[in-house]
Order: structure tokens, then sequence, then C-alpha cells
């Protein structure tokens, strides 16, 4: 049904491009779009954030629209119904997972760069969910983010100072300073920040079966992550002339030092009987710092462009940690109870470089572009632990040398009103895999993929249409390849698993937009999904002992999204109505053996408010709820709703620039409660209370500026892998 639903689509769409060969070429132009309305004598002028079909994505203008008053980067992001976005966090795509993310060209390596810049300073946003050829394979989807044109010359300065309160205290600070003068631009930046607010709370039921008996173990813990950083990065572009520009970006990451720790009790029950009580007090330190650097150049000879980058990025951590436990069972006296302890501690490292080129030359009324890719990295991983008791724990030294290497080609042509594009990209990864000097063959990897993307989009009638295919990989974070294990109490270990096979997937995507209403599809077959899983501890003789760790899906699966938004702007009111379906059949043991299908649909609601005020007030209001459904093996018992309150206020302070003042509260009725079922041959059940956040940000801004740094990265998602 769905290829029959996708050809006849792609016939009606090939069939309006034989319509329109005589039609002028869309130009691409930034519009504003008001609406006028005369209401008895009163004109009241309102701009809509319109999303249109752009090539291969889906445009969402924010210069000139409420969108310019959301606040951060983030903000604005989390308001584009098909993005999920947080500050500090990753940008992700509904339905196609996280997404790389670009500021004017440039790939962002941090996620605190989004909540540096402000929403102001955004001209538009692409969100791309089937990205072309020029893109890695393991690219779920794109998001590219076009600054305004800067304006003036002269120093200029923007500072940021952000608070966050729900069980403790973040404090955050970010400091700007731009200096150009004709083809010069010179940004320098430094971040600060101690970040103590949240705390994780979670109660959870492990239910499997060791032979007849059924074994529970119902747990409560208490998690709390402390750290500070400072971050100072410096970026330098020079634009010779409009045909030559050329610039380097380095950035330094401290954090000297982090505390975690947790209190976890667990209950300890066999066929209904209480047996045990065990008490685990966990404590966990790290330190890290990174180094990146990018140097690219982006330049044109005659008719043929050429985008060259090329990337480093080194860092070094340690994370010290250790265990004590307590065990009592009903007839013991408290003096007889037993203690084990556990200390451990983790080193790891990255050396890793990579080079990316790009040509582009017009071909046959169209462009062809072809490139390449080339990446190193060598990564350490010691794990060493020392315990009072012995445990199925091994200590490890591991070694991972991964080369990656890449060509492409990709050739996109506009048929009147019709855009087309087709690209291929031939991907080979050779990895490595040491313990102790010595190779182990069985994880070592060495495989070559094709993986190939179509896009055609046009216009039918007042309606625009995208639809899009792609094949892309998912290659596990290194972090999920570790062999270290870290001990929470006597019966239950976490540990990463060398053994992950990448994870498959054929997408499509269809996008249509109508004025102020979007409406998309995107259908994914996937092989070898991640995901996490409770099982017996692999070579242990006593079957209680529990490892959760990333294992792939025995079995390919479906999955359906479907997004429906609206947007329109009523006067001073600017609503966003968003409702999310997702649809699978996901297949997964159970703790009785036997294998369930996962199909209960899930539902996600939303509808967000920005009410203009006088005085350059603004009120923002936003109301979400989800069903109970089921997603991967994940099945969610409960439905939850979430509601959010905040206020801002602009100030003129003349020529001192500008302050603006953004309060919020975050699930103001402290209902974002988590309620689920992890299925696996142990299923764990998992309820996460919640808790309102507060929020503060203020930001001065002083003969602003905006940078011009057009570096795009070499490498991205290797990197990611970090």
């Amino acid at each position: 049904m769905i290829l029959r639903t996708t050809a006849f689509i792609a016939a009606m769409m090939m069939y309006a491009a034989a319509m329109a060969q005589n039609d002028s070429l869309l130009k691409d132009t930034m519009m504003w779009y008001n609406q006028t309305h005369q209401l008895d004598g009163i004109v009241v002028q309102g701009r809509l954030p319109k999303t249109r079909v752009k090539g291969d994505a889906m445009r969402t203008t924010v210069a000139g629209t409420i969108l310019e008053k959301a606040g951060t980067v983030s903000d604005a992001l989390a308001r584009i119904p098909s993005l999920e976005a947080e500050r500090d966090g990753a940008v992700k795509v509904i339905g196609r997972g996280d997404a790389e993310v670009y500021i004017n060209g440039r790939r962002v390596q941090d996620a605190k760069d989004l909540s540096r810049l402000r929403s102001d300073q955004i001209q538009h946003v692409d969100v791309v969910q089937n990205p072309g050829a020029r893109y890695a394979a393991s690219t779920k989807a794109v998001v590219r983010i076009t600054l305004k044109k800067a304006q003036g010359e002269g120093i200029s300065f923007q500072d940021n100072a952000g608070a966050m309160y729900q069980y403790g205290h973040t404090l955050t600070n970010n400091l700007d300073v731009n200096y150009r003068t004709g083809g010069l631009d010179i940004t320098a930046s430094l971040w600060a920040g101690h970040y103590g607010h949240a705390k994780s709370l979670q109660e959870n039921t492990l239910t499997y079966y060791a032979g007849p008996d059924k074994i529970e173990g119902v747990s409560w813990q208490e998690s709390k992550n402390i750290w500070k950083g400072w971050s100072p990065q410096l970026q330098v572009n020079y634009m010779l002339n409009e045909n030559h520009s050329f610039g380097a970006y380095y950035k330094y990451d401290r954090h000297p030092n982090g505390n975690y720790n947790c209190l976890y009790y667990t209950d300890n029950f066999e066929n209904g009987n209480y047996v045990e009580r065990s008490e685990s007090n966990i404590t966990q330190e790290d330190q890290f710092r990174k180094h990146i650097f990018n140097a690219y150049y982006n330049g044109r000879i005659g008719q043929l462009s050429i985008d060259l980058n090329i990337d480093g990025l080194f860092d070094d951590t340690e994370t010290p940690g250790s265990t004590t436990e307590t065990t009592a069972v009903p007839s013991v006296a408290v003096q007889q109870q037993t203690e084990r302890s556990i200390s451990s501690n983790t080193l790891s490292s990255n050396n890793f470089w990579a080079s990316k080129l790009i040509l582009g030359y017009p071909v046959w009324k169209g462009n062809l572009s072809v490139g390449g890719e080339y990446s190193y990295n060598h990564r350490t991983d010691a794990y060493d632990f020392h315990a009072t008791d012995a445990v199925p724990v091994k200590t490890t030294d591991t070694e991972i040398n991964e080369r990656s290497s890449a060509v492409f080609a990709e050739y996109g042509r506009q048929f009147g009103r019709v855009f087309a594009q087709v690209g291929l990209r031939y991907e080979h990864l050779t990895n490595d895999y040491y313990n102790f000097g010595q190779k182990e063959d069985e994880v070592c990897r060495d495989y070559g993929d094709w993986f190939p993307t179509v896009v055609i989009s046009a216009p039918i009638g007042k309606v625009q249409l995208s639809l899009s295919y792609r094949r892309d990989i998912e290659r596990p974070p290194y972090a999920n390849l570790t062999s270290s294990t870290v001990y929470i109490n006597r019966y239950t270990y976490q540990s990463g698993n060398p053994y992950l096979l990448p994870t498959y997937t054929h997408s499509l995507v269809l996008n249509t937009a109508y004025k102020w209403m979007n409406l998309t599809l995107n259908y994914g077959r996937i092989k070898d999904a991640i995901t996490m899983s409770t099982e017996p501890y692999p070579g242990s003789a006593d079957p209680l002992i529990s490892l959760v760790r990333p294992i792939n899906s025995q079995k390919d699966y479906d999955r359906l999204t479907v997004i429906a938004s609206a947007r329109p702007t009523i006067g001073c009111w600017h609503p966003t109505w968003a409702v999310v379906a997702m649809f699978q059949n996901y297949k997964s043991p159970t703790a009785t053996g036997e294998m369930k299908t996962l199909n209960q649909p899930w539902f996600n609601g939303s509808w967000r408010n920005i009410i203009e005020l006088p005085r350059d007030l603004r009120l923002t209001a936003d109301l979400e709820w989800a069903t109970k459904g089921e997603y991967n093996n994940f099945h969610i018992t409960k439905p939850r709703i979430v509601g959010s309150l905040g206020v801002q206020k602009d100030f003129h302070l003349r020529r001192f620039g500008s302050l603006t003042a953004d309060l919020r509260c975050i699930d103001l009725f402290n209902t974002n409660k988590t309620d689920a079922i992890l299925y696996g041959y142990r299923e764990l059940t998992v309820h996460n209370p919640a808790r309102r956040t507060f929020m503060l940000d203020l930001t001065w801004k002083f003969n602003e500026a905006r940078s011009k740094y057009r570096g795009s990265g070499a490498g991205e998602k290797q990197k990611a892998r970090m």
C-alpha cells in the first residue's frame, strides 16, 4: 500500500514537472509573510512564520516573525513542529533521530553553541529529513541555520547570563566579542558554567525467571551530577573577495571536576517472598579536556566551486569511581550485615583528524557536486578495578584504530517549478580492535556500503510537496563499544558491548505545506536497531546476576511517523498546534521467553502560544500531552501532560544597546512523569517523578554583529560518536 501510494505521488509530481517546463525558475528570495486584516477601521497586522518546500528541505522563515523573539536558537528550534530541542541538548527531528546542526555552513560541535546565539540573529532554518549524498551516511537529519547578514564594522559585544533552579542551581555566562573591518571578521568567546540544578529520581522493578522461580528486584535510586567547566573559543574569517574566503576555528573545553553521587536501594523477592535488601552508595568523578580545530577554504574559480575543510579533535577523560554496598536478610541482625566495595578508574582519549573536499560545477542546466571525505581516529580506553569480593568483571585496556573514507556524487536540477536531486555515496570503514595489545579479530570491522539518495519537490496548485528517499547507517557511539563495566550492586552490572552492529534504515519521507499548515509522513524500515537490554550476565554461574547493556534488535521492523501542524497568526496571538502519531511493529523477547510484537500507537500533541503585549512584553504559555504507546522495546504505560509559562521583556538602553530578560517555569504542575516497561529477557518497569524547573536569562547586546564563519567541518559523524 505504501509503495503504491508513493508511486502515485511520484507520478503526480513528474506530471507537474512536465507541465511546468516553460515556467520560470523559482527565485530564492526571503519573503516577509504579512497579513493585514481590516476590522471596523482598526488595522491588525501579523507576520506568519511560514514553512515552505525549498529544494531538499522544509524552510521556516524566522526573520520578521514572532520566532525572532523565542529567546535562544534552541528556543526557536523547539517551536518548529518537526523538531525537538532542549537547551544544551541535542536537536532531534521527530521520526528520524538526532540531527546535525549547521550555522552558516559550520557544523555545531557543542550543543551549548545553540544557547550562545539568539533567535533574532536567524534569517531562516532548513530542516532536511533525508540528507543528500554530500552528508555522511550516518546522518539521520540535518538542520541548517542561516544567520542574518552582518551589518557595520568595528567592535561589538554580547553577554548572556543564565540561571536554572530545580533541585539545586545552575549558573552560566557567555561573552562574545566581535571585531570586523573590511573582509576580516574575528570573534572571541568565553563560556563558563556551574551545573547542579538537576536530580534523577527513579523507581524500577526488574522481573525475570531463574528456572521455575520468579525473581523481582524493586529498586529506588536518587542521583545527582554536579560539574563546572569553562570554554574559550576563537574564530577568524577573511573574505578576500566574493569568490574567495578562508578561516579557522579553535575551541578548548575544560571540565576540571564533576561529581556524580547515587543512592541505589533494592529489595529482592523470590516467588513473592522478601529475601534481601541491598543499599549501594555509588560515586564517580570525571574531568576532561578537549581541543577542537577547523580550517576551511570556500571559493570559486570560474564556474567551479570549492569547499575544503580540515578538522581535528583531541580529548582525554578520567573517570574514577567507587561503589559501597551493604546487604542484609530479614533473619540477620544489623551487626551481621555484609559489606562489599569496589573501586574503579577509566581513562579514555581520542586523537582524531578529518578532511573533506566538495567540488561543484554547472552541468546540463543543473549542478553536479562530487567530493570525498577521510577520517582517522585513535581511541584508547583503559579500565581497572579493585574489589573486596570476587566479581565477574575484567580489567580491560582497549585500543581502536578506525579509518573511514567516502566518495560521493550528487546532481540537482530545476525543471520549471520542480526540483529533482539524485545522489550516490560509497563509504568504507576499517576498525581494528585491540585489548592489552592483542588484536581481537571477532570484534574488528571492515565493511563498505553504497547509500543512494533521491529527492523530488514541486508545488501542485497551492500545495507544496517534497518526496525523498535515503538509505542510511547508524554506527554505535564509542561509549557503547567499551568493555568497561560499572558495578551497581551484587546483582546488577552495566557495560558497553563491543559486538554491536550498525543500524541500517530505508527512509521515505513525504512533506506537504499549505499556507500555515504542514503535514509530514515518514516511513522507515529498520535493521539491527540498538536498544538497552537487561539480560543474564554472560559467563556467570549465578543466574541472579544481571547485565544492562546495549544490544541489537533481533528482527527488522517498520515504523511510520505522521506529523500535522498549524501555525496561524491571530492579531497579537501566535498559536502553534501540532500532533505526532507513531506506529511500529517492533518484536522483542519477554521475561517468559516469548516474542511480543510492540505495535500500540503512540500519540503526542502540543499547543504553544506567544502573546505580544504592549511595552515590549511577551507571554509564552505551552501545553504538551502524550498518550500510552510503544516505541522500540519501550511500552509507555501512563499518559502525561506538561504545562509551561514564561514572560519576556525588552529594555532599550539607547547608546548602551539593549537588554532582554526571559523568565520561565517548565513543568508548572509537576506532571512530567514517565512510566514505562523496558521489554527483554529481564523486564524493567520504570517510574520517574517530576519537578518544575525555573529559568532566567539576561542578554545584553551592544553594537551587535554576526559571524561570517563559513567552515562546514569534516568527519562530523565520527566526531559525534565520541
